[in-house]
C-alpha cells in the first residue's frame, strides 16, 4: 500500500488563465501531484502536460496507473493541466448555447420596444390624419329609375345621399350602416368624380353588407328612440331589399360611366391608378364634409365615434359598440388595479378572493367605485385580512346596496377600531379570528 505524507512545498499548475500554487505529497518516498488535489478547483482537468509534452501517471512495472493518479512533481516548472477536448468543445457549446439564449432574449425585448414604438407612432398619425370616418357609399334620396336615365350627365344631377358604416369589425360582413337619416350631397357632379374610384370599392362592401343583411341595422332594438327615428325606412324594412339592390345597382353603373367617361378624355397615369381603389388620405377624407349639407355640430359624423385599438389603428364605430369597447376597457383596468392590491379575480366565475392583504382606504375607494361602475363580482371572499371600520362599513353598503355581488365570504379578518355594540368597549385592533360574514341573495 502507498504510503502518503504531506510535502510542505507546492507545485505552480496553470489551468486556462489562472495559476495556483498546489500542495505536494510524498507517495512512496517520491514528491507527487496528484490529479484529484487539482480537480478540487478545476474539476474539467484530465491530464498534465510540461513543456507541451503529456505527462503520463506513474504506473507499475505492468504498465497499470498507480492510485491515486499522479505525477512526479516538478519543482520550478509549471505544470499545465490540460481538460479533455470533448468536454472542452462541450463546455464551448454550452457557452454559445448560453449566448444564443440571452441574445434571442434580448432580441424579443428589443422587438417588443420597436413593436409598441410603431404603433404609438402609427396611433399618432391616424388619430392626425383620420378626423372622418373612411368607410361610406352614396344612393339616390329616391327612388329614381335607371331605365329613365339616358345620359351621365343627367345621372349626376340626381340628388343623392351619403350614408357612413361602422367599423364594429375588421370583417366587412359584420359591418353596418351608421344609424343616421344620412347627408344630401352639394355639388353631386363633382363629389362623384372626385370620390368615384373610393366609391367603386365602398359601393361593393354595400352589396356584400346587403347580401347578408348588414344594411338593416342590427342595434336598433336597443338603441335610443332618438336614434331609431333618424335611420330611414329603408335601412330598417327588410321588404325593401329589392329596391336598394336596384339602388346599389345604379350607383354602381353610374361610377362605371364615370370612369369610362374619363378614360375616353384621355385620363393620366396617376389618374387611372387613383381609379384601381386607391384608400383616401385623411386631407381627402375631410374635404368630404364641404360637400355635405347639414353637417352636425357635434361633428360625430354619421353618429359614429372615434376609437383606437391596441395596434394604434383608428376605427369609427357606433355609440352601442363604443359603449361596449369603453365598458370593456374600464373593467379590465379594474381587474388589473383589484389585482395591483393582491387580489385575484377569475373571469370565467366572476369569483374575486383576497388573501393576507392590508386593506388600505384607497383600496377600498377603488372598489367602491369599481363595484358601482358595474364590475361584476358574483361572489367576493376575504380571507385573514385587516381593514379599518369606517373602510368595512363603506364596502359593504356598496356591495349589500349597489353591486352586482351575490355572495360575500368574510373569515378571519381583522377590524381595525372595532367597537361592539355595547357598553364596554373592546380593545383596538380586535381581532375576528373565526368570524364569518355571510352575504348572499337569491
Amino acid at each position: 500500500m502507498a504510503q502518503e505524507t504531506h510535502n510542505r512545498k507546492g507545485q505552480t499548475v496553470k489551468f486556462r488563465d489562472h495559476t495556483i500554487e498546489i500542495q505536494t505529497v510524498i507517495i512512496n518516498g517520491i514528491e507527487c501531484l496528484r490529479l484529484r488535489d487539482v480537480q478540487l478547483l478545476f474539476d474539467t482537468v484530465r491530464a498534465f502536460r510540461i513543456d507541451s509534452v503529456l505527462q503520463v501517471f506513474l504506473h507499475d512495472e505492468y504498465g497499470n496507473d498507480l492510485e491515486p493518479l499522479r505525477i512526479a512533481a516538478c519543482i520550478g516548472q509549471v505544470v499545465e493541466a490540460v481538460e479533455s477536448m470533448k468536454h472542452s468543445s462541450n463546455d464551448t457549446h454550452d457557452q454559445l448555447v448560453r449566448i444564443e439564449g440571452k441574445i434571442d432574449r434580448f432580441g424579443i425585448n428589443v422587438q417588443e420596444i420597436i413593436r409598441q414604438i410603431a404603433n404609438a407612432m402609427r396611433q399618432m398619425y391616424q388619430l392626425h390624419e383620420y378626423t372622418t370616418p373612411r368607410y361610406f357609399f352614396i344612393l339616390p334620396a329616391k327612388h329614381t329609375d335607371m331605365m329613365l336615365i339616358d345620359t351621365v350627365q343627367n345621372w349626376l344631377h340626381t340628388h343623392y345621399k351619403l350614408y357612413f358604416l361602422c367599423e364594429c369589425s375588421h370583417d366587412p360582413k359584420e359591418m353596418h350602416v351608421a344609424p343616421h337619416e344620412g347627408y344630401s350631397i352639394k355639388k353631386a357632379r363633382d363629389f362623384v368624380v372626385k370620390y368615384a374610384p373610393y366609391l367603386r370599392t365602398t359601393i361593393q362592401i354595400a352589396q356584400v353588407l346587403l347580401s347578408v343583411g348588414g344594411l338593416v341595422i342590427p342595434q336598433l332594438e336597443n338603441a335610443a328612440t332618438v336614434i331609431n327615428n333618424a335611420v330611414p325606412s329603408r335601412f330598417q324594412d327588410p321588404k325593401y331589399y329589392i329596391d336598394m339592390k336596384q339602388q346599389l345597382q345604379m350607383v354602381d353603373d353610374l361610377l362605371n360611366k364615370v370612369e369610362n367617361q374619363r378614360n375616353r378624355a384621355g385620363a393620366s397615369m396617376i389618374d387611372k391608378q387613383k381609379s384601381k381603389g386607391t384608400p383616401l388620405q385623411g386631407a381627402e377624407l375631410r374635404e368630404i364634409q364641404t360637400y355635405l349639407e347639414l353637417v352636425d355640430d357635434k361633428r360625430s359624423l354619421g353618429n359614429l365615434y372615434r376609437i383606437v385599438t391596441d395596434d394604434g389603428y383608428v376605427r369609427w364605430v357606433c355609440l352601442k359598440r363604443y359603449d361596449d369597447i369603453s365598458y370593456n376597457n374600464k373593467m379590465s383596468k379594474y381587474i388589473k388595479e383589484f389585482e395591483a392590491m393582491g387580489g385575484k379575480f377569475d373571469q370565467k366565475t366572476k369569483e374575486a378572493f383576497v388573501s393576507q392583504v392590508n386593506i388600505t382606504s384607497k383600496n377600498v375607494e377603488m372598489m367602491c367605485k369599481a363595484l358601482g361602475k358595474g364590475f361584476n363580482i358574483v361572489k367576493l371572499i376575504c380571507r385573514e385580512c385587516s381593514i379599518d371600520e369606517d373602510d368595512l362599513e363603506k364596502l359593504l353598503d356598496i356591495i349589500i346596496n349597489r353591486s352586482s355581488v351575490r355572495c360575500l365570504n368574510m373569515g378571519s379578518v381583522r377590524v381595525r377600531n372595532f367597537f361592539l355594540n355595547h357598553k364596554a368597549a373592546c380593545p383596538r385592533n380586535y381581532v375576528h379570528q373565526w368570524a364569518k360574514l355571510m352575504y348572499s341573495t337569491k
